[in-house]
């Protein structure tokens, strides 16, 4: 168990919040494991239970914890992962504080130099995936939600093969709110937005390792996207129809 401080009252919650936090990141309490008990918390850190219910409640909501019942129940830590900024974006656009214009800006500038980054890392098992993801865009599909997973699979694994973290967790996160907003729209004429073999290009310049080529063939790509993408906010606002 981590050897937590007592600490003052005044901002005891903060206080609390903080030591919990970096125990998790120092990885002292591991993803899956549980925190110590309310009972047990409360004599470390010298607080009330409401004080410490307070700090685990922030955990909660940031993504550092879920909440299970019953008598084996309490605070887990979870994986750290992107979810929590694909959802920080969504508050963002729904509250008019993030815009189409500016999702697409940042993607036409990070994507492409995604993409050159990737084709410096192209492997056996990336080529894979690549090809199985370009084959998978003409296949059948049984649902709306199935063919945009299909349509975004090569950028999920450009965004992994680059080695940026950071430009993987932005990109990954600004797709997601491209799925919840199409999603929410389901235009008529999907192939306009999005259709088959657009990523054809950009696939096979990264499997060459032809950085420039697969740069260009992305910005290309995403010119086109991001025109039609303005169109379906324009309709999911009401300021356009079909």
């Amino acid at each position: 168990m981590p050897d937590f401080r007592p600490i003052k009252q005044t901002r005891a919650s903060e206080e609390v919040l903080a030591q919990l936090k970096e125990a998790i990141l120092r990885g002292q309490v591991k993803a899956g494991e549980k925190l110590p008990s309310e009972r047990e918390l409360t004599e470390q850190f010298q607080v009330s239970r409401g004080v410490v219910r307070e700090a685990i409640r922030v955990l909660e909501m940031t993504g550092f914890v879920t909440m299970k019942q019953g008598p084996s129940g309490g605070a887990f830590v979870t994986g750290l992962n992107f979810d929590q900024l694909s959802n920080g974006f969504l508050d963002m656009y729904l509250a008019n504080k993030l815009t189409i214009p500016e999702l697409n800006q940042v993607r036409l500038h990070i994507e492409p130099e995604m993409a050159r980054l990737a084709s410096q890392r192209i492997t056996p098992a990336f080529r894979l995936r690549l090809e199985k993801a370009i084959a998978a865009e003409r296949a059948p599909v049984d649902s709306y939600d199935e063919r945009m997973e299909r349509m975004t699979e090569v950028h999920f694994i450009l965004a992994e093969m680059c080695g940026n973290y950071l430009f993987e967790a932005i990109d990954n996160a600004l797709i997601k709110l491209t799925h919840q907003i199409v999603d929410a729209v389901k235009p008529e004429d999907h192939d306009a937005l999005h259709g088959a073999g657009e990523h054809d290009e950009i696939a096979q310049a990264v499997i060459e390792g032809d950085g420039e080529k697969a740069a260009k063939a992305m910005r290309a790509h995403l010119e086109k996207f991001c025109q039609e993408l303005s169109r379906v906010d324009l309709i999911y606002k009401g300021l356009m129809k079909y």
